[in-house]
């Protein structure tokens, strides 16, 4: 099953966070800074994604591209099993209806 939305650039830790906690994936420093310099090259405009596995208990792929318009916008592409979608979308209205911080 595939999940489309968007985000705000600043909300993608609390994204990748909380995906990872859904699938059993560790995240760690590596994974984010991978992240961010794979998003350097891509454009909505000319089709250029960026994937990223997250290969936990479950894998889910995540497909990002930045906006062409100079926005802080990340247009995402969520592949995950179909009994994840509460979980998914959950999670999506937190990233997108709130200002989160990681605790730790």
């Amino acid at each position: 099953m595939t999940t489309c939305t968007w985000i705000w650039k600043d909300r993608l830790p609390a994204l990748l966070l909380a995906l990872s906690h859904i699938c059993h994936y560790v995240l760690d420093a590596s994974d984010q800074e991978a992240i961010s310099f794979g998003l350097t090259r891509t454009s909505l405009d000319n089709n250029l994604w960026f994937d990223y596995s997250l290969i936990g208990e479950q894998t889910m792929v995540l497909r990002m591209c930045r906006d062409d318009e100079d926005t802080d916008i990340l247009h995402c592409q969520i592949d995950h099993p179909e009994k994840q979608q509460p979980a998914i979308s959950m999670m999506l209205f937190f990233t997108e209806n709130f200002e989160l911080r990681y605790l730790r």
